[in-house]
């Protein structure tokens, strides 16, 4: 191996000494390289679980009995984010329920929601 065929750290550059499949320098390289790849994917998923946690958040304290209901409009201006949730579950009545996590809520007639505290049979 000549000097320009000299393997690099692929986070600082600095030439690499050691094992032949070695590709960084040490942890802090392999770390930083790491976060910087997938720091975008990080702030996504971040951005989407603070909505997520918000949105629990409200559900549970406009609901503390388990069973209510609520106006839509009421709901946004607490900052709830009806675009974000963790899944949804249809009855066999037909009634659809978005969740988020155990918190469930179904979107009626005039606007008027219905919450529900969910549990799920594992």
């Amino acid at each position: 191996m000549n000097e320009t065929d000299e393997k690099r750290c692929l986070y600082c550059n600095n030439p690499l000494s050691g094992r032949t499949d070695k590709i960084f320098c040490d942890d802090r390289c392999r770390n930083n390289y790491y976060y910087k790849v997938n720091n975008e994917q990080i702030e996504y998923i971040r951005d989407v679980n603070k909505v997520l946690l918000k949105n629990r958040g409200i559900l549970r304290t406009v609901n503390p009995s388990g069973k209510t209901s609520a106006s839509k409009k009421y709901l946004e201006e607490l900052g709830f984010n009806f675009s974000c949730f963790t899944s949804i579950y249809k009855t066999r009545k037909g009634r659809i329920y978005h969740l988020v996590y155990d918190q469930a809520y179904s979107i009626g007639d005039n606007d008027r929601v219905t919450l529900v505290v969910f549990h799920r049979e594992a």
